[in-house]
């Protein structure tokens, strides 16, 4: 399968033009699979509920109309993240996978950090993996990563590749990513904006880097910290679904959780 990561740049509330850069760097390169940012198209440094309420989208939005007519048009699943207005008004820090054949699997992110947790409902919907063309795909947001326990689930859960979508401003996940692919003997796509944001009188500078990593640790793709871009690669699920290390040894059937607290 061939999978794309989209690293974008986008300008905090300019929701039309950050669209446009993405469905630019979308067109520019064919995939199965693209995956996006956190927040991919919004910006990230909100400063009260109004202003998210006001740039959040419910997912019948013309935003997701326009993802899903480009998943259609392309024969192509896209993995995105939101700031999702719910049903009941509660607005989370979401990321949604449409697949051409019009499925929508909403994931509401479970682990809030910094100033996150004044704007947003924690996540409610758990970490599941879903399954679309011969790939089974576990969806995670940023900070998810800092808990091991957010890739382990989806990797006890089946996940052949890890969708991360990020806006990380600590310089820590992308080498983490290593440890937790090897660990876990999945594919883990971290991907990650750039540039910065200044507002109400704290800047944030994000790292870039977007990384895919197979379960063997090797870092198939590793974008530039300061530079828009599609990145793409091939990846074999299959190597994702074996997890022995040796004759001996399974990475998840030798767990004991019976020590485990």
């Amino acid at each position: 399968m061939k999978v794309a990561l989209v690293q974008n740049s986008p300008d905090f509330g300019e929701k039309e033009k950050n669209l446009e850069e993405v469905f630019s760097l979308m067109n520019s390169k064919k995939a199965n699979l693209y995956i996006l940012p956190e927040l991919t198209y919004t910006g990230y440094q909100f400063t009260t509920k109004e202003e998210v309420s006001d740039l959040a989208d419910r997912t019948d939005s013309e935003v997701f109309k326009k993802f899903e007519q480009f998943s259609k048009d392309n024969d192509c699943a896209v993995i995105f993240g939101f700031a999702e207005k719910a049903a009941d008004d509660k607005i989370y820090n979401s990321s949604v996978m449409i697949t051409p054949e019009g499925d929508r699997h909403i994931y509401r992110k479970t682990h809030l950090f910094y100033k996150e947790k004044l704007f947003f409902a924690p996540g409610n919907t758990g970490f599941n993996v879903y399954e679309w063309r011969g790939i089974k795909i576990g969806l995670a947001i940023c900070f998810d990563w800092y808990f091991s326990e957010s890739f382990r689930t989806l990797s006890l859960k089946g996940a052949d590749l890890i969708a991360h979508s990020s806006n990380l401003v600590m310089p820590y996940c992308q080498t983490v990513d290593y440890a937790r692919a090897i660990e876990n003997r999945v594919f883990i796509a971290t991907v990650n904006r750039i540039g910065s944001e200044e507002r109400d009188g704290e800047k944030l500078t994000f790292t870039g880097q977007s990384v895919l990593v197979s379960p063997k640790g090797e870092y198939l793709v590793r974008a530039a910290e300061d530079r828009s871009g599609i990145f793409t690669t091939e990846i074999d699920p299959e190597l994702a679904r074996d997890k022995k290390l040796n004759d001996f040894n399974d990475v998840l059937e030798d767990r004991r959780d019976l020590f485990y607290f």
